[in-house]
């Protein structure tokens, strides 16, 4: 099974960005997630939104709560929860480049004074003990190597009946990713090394010190975004087959970014990954 280093992570998002600009309406939802559809939702970039609310609602965050967004991307969840609720949200990355972007959008959206962005491993922060009433993971939390580790840290730096809300993909039983060219494509070409089933990530979560609050099977409710990134494959496949052509130096994950769009419908067709949203409460 192949890892990851931090840099490679790092590496990733930044030489794919202008990816998620160009096909996931990046600068509109400041989010790299996939979009929950449900009755409320028409669009793509709602349906965006609407997974930041959806894990809002099931972690029970209150107005002007202390958020660690852990894994924050381009800052979209700490935006949203700042714009919604007031909430004081510190959003971490591996990116120094996405700590700019999320700057920023802040500042474009009006809530600098509430949210800020660092450059920090969330499995290793300098926060002190018991700082957070709310850990954020959106889609972030795949790309530790030891979730365990990750576990560890959410539970240090959360106060005594903090939540952490977690909403990720995850294999739908046991198995080995290499044995699946999809899976192995979508996750390595993601900069992830492997994912978990959801039974053993609260498992993981448990053996942290955490109690399971709830979870909830989304997968259905994704499967309008799963087919979004496949017609962005159709659309965009000959471009990036022709500029790869052209370009011999392309770095890695921007070379291959395109063929993960097709791997993630191919896996999610062959009913290899689920997407579930998971809520933990520290004892």
């Amino acid at each position: 099974m192949r890892t990851f280093t931090n840099e490679e992570v790092e590496n990733y998002y930044d030489q794919t960005e202008v990816h998620y600009r160009k096909f996931w309406k990046l600068d509109q939802t400041m989010g790299l997630h996939y979009g929950v559809w449900d009755e409320t939702t028409k669009t793509l970039p709602e349906a965006i939104l609407n997974t930041n609310k959806q894990l809002m609602l099931l972690g029970e965050i209150k107005e002007g709560e202390r958020v660690l967004d852990a894994g924050c991307g381009v800052g979209g969840s700490s935006i949203y929860l700042a714009k919604n609720l007031g909430c004081r949200c510190t959003g971490i990355t591996l990116s120094k480049k996405q700590t700019q972007t999320g700057a920023s959008f802040a500042a474009r959206e009006g809530v600098s004074e509430l949210v800020d962005f660092q450059q920090q491993d969330y499995t290793n922060t300098n926060f002190p003990d018991n700082t957070f009433d709310v850990a954020w993971a959106m889609e972030s939390m795949t790309t530790a190597t030891s979730k365990p580790a990750f576990f560890k840290e959410m539970y240090r730096v959360l106060k005594p009946g903090g939540r952490l809300v977690v909403a990720d993909f995850y294999k739908t039983h046991e198995f080995d990713i290499e044995s699946d060219p999809d899976m192995l494509m979508m996750f390595n070409g993601w900069a992830i090394s492997d994912i978990q089933t959801v039974d053993q990530f609260r498992t993981d979560g448990k053996a942290a010190g955490f109690t399971v609050k709830a979870t909830e099977d989304r997968t259905a409710q994704v499967k309008k975004s799963v087919n979004s990134l496949y017609y962005a494959y159709l659309a965009g496949a000959w471009v990036s087959k022709l500029y790869n052509f052209l370009n011999k130096n392309t770095r890695p994950f921007a070379r291959d970014h395109y063929k993960t769009a097709l791997a993630q419908y191919r896996s999610y067709k062959k009913g290899l990954w689920c997407y579930h949203h998971v809520a933990f409460e520290k004892k």
